[in-house]
């Protein structure tokens, strides 16, 4: 009998942090959805001030266009000033901090990420930057995590898992995918799945949509024709589409960071004059074609409405290729799956389009494609295919498409990882953890040069 007192008291003790541990999970859910949902509000009121200012420029043809260039460069430097005033940690995507807070390499971010993410994205997206509003959710849902935690006294083991629990909300509220942000801290943050992580995840997801669609409503992100099933022995044209996303995938995640290199080796023009060079030529394509910059969601719903021809698909899958990364040079709050989705389905509706012209009998649809296009680039450039199929499917309700997301994600990394592709937040965090210390070695000879003698 004495034996099983122990045990009995190891399980009290268990249960006892499992019940703590979702407690606070329900409230870092709680917060994350009304911070992520109100968000999601603002920018697409800035998506309209933002239309509703480049058509009223149109009424000076000659002189118009100097207003959508200032309003670019404003934005895109006080977004940028936000970041290098209030916490350097909201530069770009949250996701690769987020990791390297779990994996122990760096310690959390300060409070001040949260207002830097939360205005500095709305000011960046909202002005037209091409950048996802994923990266912005994900890291303050990782900072309210951290705030809550430390509210409760948790222990370090404890806060790590709310910390990727809250990342994980923030995710799921951006994409209002429950199931596809949960997988995104398995497959993607912590790489493990613990029972106590489990607890946290599901809890802070599922009451932090919750929250959102209360805010919002409820409704899919897209809404996605539905089609006829497709044939198993007609499933080749996704394998043949997830090897072009591959090689896809490839080059765009070496254009993203050697264009940071390159921004990096710009040492004549300071990060904030960098951020309005880029937010200038943002503004000026908007005068010309408004429609094109922003995140994305509305070409991303026009696609897969098939209101595109496959001149204008082309059109557009290259502007866009450009456009992401380059708006993501800038070091503004701002993530890159919004971005990818937009990118994938352009070029899945063009695949489509062109595998139908060449021979009309195959049947294949351009919708269809589209959408299993959405998930098989993020599996390229990510590789997290499951989180990738289940963000899809939850955001357009297409749960037919599965088989066609799994295959065509499939020959997507197999083709990644044959030409040498990094995963592209893997890549960003080595990046992050190679400036850090390279700041630590040129601050470390002024420390010794004004130390006492």
């Amino acid at each position: 009998m004495k034996h099983m007192f122990p045990g009995r008291g190891s399980r009290i003790l268990w249960n006892s942090r499992v019940l703590r541990l979702a407690f606070a999970s329900l409230v870092t859910g709680v917060f994350t959805g009304i911070v992520g949902g109100f968000f999601r509000m603002l920018l697409v009121a800035a998506d309209h001030l933002r239309g509703t200012f480049v058509a009223w420029t149109h009424a000076w043809p000659h002189i118009g266009w100097l207003g959508p260039v200032a309003m670019g460069l404003a934005c895109a430097a006080l977004a940028r000033l936000l970041v290098v005033w209030l916490a350097p940690e909201a530069e770009g995507s949250g996701v690769q901090r987020v990791e390297a807070v779990f994996s122990g390499e760096i310690q959390p971010a300060g409070p001040m990420v949260l207002p830097a993410k939360f205005f500095g994205g709305i000011l960046a997206m909202g002005s037209g930057l091409a950048l996802g509003r994923e990266g912005p959710t994900v890291q303050m849902g990782s900072s309210l995590a951290v705030r809550v935690s430390r509210l409760l006294r948790k222990n370090e083991e404890d806060t790590r898992i709310l910390d990727a629990a809250g990342a994980g909300a923030g995710l799921a509220v951006a994409f209002n995918a429950p199931i596809g942000g949960s997988i995104f801290v398995f497959e993607e943050l912590t790489l493990s799945i613990t029972p106590a992580l489990l607890v946290a995840t599901l809890a802070a997801a599922s009451v932090a949509v919750w929250v959102m669609r209360a805010m919002l409503g409820n409704q899919f992100d897209f809404v996605v024709q539905q089609v006829t099933l497709t044939a198993t022995w007609r499933m080749y044209p996704f394998l043949l589409l997830g090897a072009l996303l591959g090689v896809i995938g490839a080059v765009y995640n070496r254009f993203i960071i050697n264009l940071l290199r390159f921004m990096d080796r710009s040492s004549r023009l300071t990060s904030i004059q960098r951020a309005a060079c880029v937010g200038a030529t943002i503004g000026l394509l908007a005068w010309f074609a408004p429609t094109l910059v922003g995140g994305g969601d509305n070409l991303t719903q026009a696609v897969l409405s098939g209101g595109h021809t496959i001149e204008g698909l082309t059109i557009l899958f290259v502007l866009r290729f450009f456009l992401g990364p380059w708006s993501y040079a800038a070091g503004t709050p701002g993530g890159l799956f919004g971005p990818m989705l937009v990118l994938g389905a352009s070029f899945g509706a063009l695949f489509g389009g062109l595998i139908n012209h060449v021979n009309p009998n195959l049947g294949v649809s351009a919708i269809a494609c589209a959408v299993v296009g959405m998930g098989t680039l993020f599996s390229a450039c990510v590789r997290a295919p499951l989180t990738g199929i289940v963000l899809t499917v939850e955001m357009t309700g297409r749960g037919d498409l599965t088989l066609a997301l799994l295959s065509a994600s499939l020959v997507a990394i197999v083709t990644t990882m044959l030409l040498n592709g990094q995963p592209i937040y893997e890549t960003l965090k080595r990046r992050m953890l190679d400036r850090a210390a390279q700041a630590k070695q040129e601050i470390a000879p002024t420390q010794d040069a004004i130390a006492p003698r």
